[in-house]
């Protein structure tokens, strides 16, 4: 029985760890046994944890120091994953987000020191895409890293058209890539723990109003999308004042959207940071579902695990989408697509929709079908397993 290292730079329930997650558990219910490393979930936090999920999938959080914005111990952790590195047992190294030199150098040395079988895995872009938020000198260190270590995979996996792209032009600088296998392993969807659920039942459960609208929108992190969706449901509530935006997350609102919030304040509803045992009932809750996006490389490059849970809650869908989520809304008519920009078409698709029924419950099981066939977990998991059955490169690593 094969053991896989999985490397994540992420602290619990956030971003890429979701991805590692969802790929480890999968994986270890094929017959792997799974280690998976990331950061503590806390923000304050000194200790090494070891998490048993089930017999073949164990979680090593590692400390979590935060004390800025961008620089939560990433030095310490560092140096903490080495001994897993270089004196655990595992067969094949599966390192995400080579951008951050956490995991760059540990992958690195996993393949060149321990001679075991690297899988790189690209799902966001920094080197000209999330490095820019730092230094100059930072922002330079985390897109060089992007690039410069995919050399050393024996596999490389990625989430997009976008991202795939910046592998080829990579492989213009470090000829080395151009003889690595690449697959694309899209996010899934989460139909097992997210499942169609009765609107006026879901919302008796959170107390919301049966008789007014809610267009829902979930995540974390946004910048100008957030923006765009503000004007739109200025623009909807001029008309009817019964429809409500909620929003499920760790927001915060920046200072130059803070003017428009202030308009709408009546019909925003921001709920925070929610458990997930609350996610299937409020997505269930929703009329509608929005996925505001940016006109950005960033958002090109990404697949946001929220399109998934969305998929699954089986609610129609409407976004100012990019990448990923504008071709699969598109192909499988699982949404409706306004131009990014364009706060005036986005309103304009979240009134059809709550307007139209017919029109809304069409989008809904379209959704469902994409989220239950092509955008199944499963199909990940087959695609990974393949990968790591395959035999480890026997190219030489010149940097030796």
């Amino acid at each position: 029985m094969k053991t896989i290292l999985i490397l994540n730079h992420n602290q619990e329930n956030f971003g890429t760890y979701f991805r590692c997650f969802f790929l480890g558990q999968g994986i270890a219910a094929k017959g792997y046994q799974v280690k998976m490393i990331c950061a503590s979930g806390k923000n304050f936090d000194l200790l090494i944890r070891k998490k048993r999920i089930n017999a073949s999938f164990t979680i090593y959080t590692l400390p979590r120091i935060k004390y800025h914005q961008y620089f939560t111990g990433q030095l310490l952790r560092l140096f903490i994953t080495l001994p897993f590195i270089l004196f655990s047992q595992y067969d094949i190294c599966h390192a995400f987000t080579i951008a951050q030199p956490q995991i760059a150098i540990p992958a690195f040395l996993a393949k060149v020191f321990r001679r075991k079988k690297l899988i790189v895995d690209w799902d966001d872009l920094w080197g000209g895409g999330f490095a820019e938020e730092h230094t100059s000198i930072i922002s330079s260190i985390l897109g060089w890293s992007e690039r410069y270590f995919l050399q050393f995979a024996d596999y490389i996996t990625y989430v997009s058209r976008f991202l795939k792209s910046e592998i080829k032009k990579a492989s213009c600088k470090y000829p080395e890539i151009k003889n690595i296998p690449t697959i694309k392993i899209p996010n899934g969807a989460n139909t097992k723990q997210i499942s169609i659920l009765e609107k006026n039942v879901c919302r008796r459960v959170l107390n919301w109003s049966l008789h007014k609208k809610y267009i829902l929108s979930m995540g974390n992190t946004y910048t100008n999308g957030l923006g765009v969706l503000a004007q739109a449901l200025k623009i909807i509530v001029r008309e009817r004042k019964d429809i409500y935006l909620v929003l499920i997350g760790e927001l915060i609102i920046p200072q130059k959207f803070q003017r428009i919030f202030n308009q709408i304040k009546n019909n925003v509803i921001i709920l925070g940071k929610q458990p997930f045992k609350n996610i299937p009932t409020s997505l269930g809750a929703a009329d509608v579902l929005v996925l505001p996006m940016d006109d950005n490389n960033i958002e090109k490059a990404r697949f946001p695990m929220r399109l998934g849970d969305y998929l699954s809650a089986g609610r129609p869908i409407v976004s100012n989408a990019v990448g990923e989520v504008q071709y699969y809304l598109e192909k499988y008519s699982a949404g409706l697509i306004s131009p990014p920009r364009s706060s005036h078409q986005l309103a304009k698709n979240l009134q059809k929709v709550l307007e139209n029924n017919e029109l809304a419950i069409k989008i809904s099981i379209n959704a469902r079908k994409l989220a239950e066939n092509d955008l199944n977990w499963e199909k990940s998991f087959k695609l990974l397993s393949n990968i790591y059955s395959q035999p480890t490169s026997k190219c030489i690593i010149k940097i030796l």
